[in-house]
């Protein structure tokens, strides 16, 4: 019942393509984790695809995930994946940080599909469904 119920506030926030979508990405970044069970998402985030190289993907989605977990030093570290259609063809890339923190080609540089300008939605509460989709356990 909670499930159905946090499907249903998300839902009413954003599309029910872009919660389904992001929740399946979530559940497959968690799944790839070292370790699964450290897993934390600070953000999901969606953009559009406004740049004239790619005007055959304009208006389009991007989704931008930002999260952690722990690393093989037993710390914490950050990272960031996005899908967008006209850079990566769709195909999800991750990002690390530099050495300054920043994230070149997620939301740094000439072309970041996830700049703060540029984010149109947040569904970050697609956190409550993808514990369904994990196929590690925690």
């Amino acid at each position: 019942m909670k499930l159905i119920l946090a499907f249903a506030l998300v839902v009413a926030s954003a599309s029910a393509q872009d919660v389904q979508h992001a929740a399946a990405v979530v559940a497959r970044l968690h799944d790839q984790m070292l370790d699964p069970a450290s897993f934390v998402l600070d953000g999901v985030y969606v953009t559009k695809v406004t740049r004239l190289p790619n005007k055959h993907n304009l208006g389009q989605a991007v989704y931008c995930y930002a999260f952690r977990s722990h690393n093989t030093m037993g710390g914490y570290s950050a990272e960031r994946a996005a899908e967008d259609p006209g850079l990566f063809h769709g195909r999800l890339q991750i990002f690390q940080p530099d050495t300054n923190g920043n994230f070149p080609g997620y939301d740094t540089g000439w072309f970041a599909p996830c700049k703060a300008k540029n984010i149109d939605h947040e569904i970050t509460d697609v956190a409550a469904i993808a514990p369904s989709l994990y196929k590690k356990s925690k």
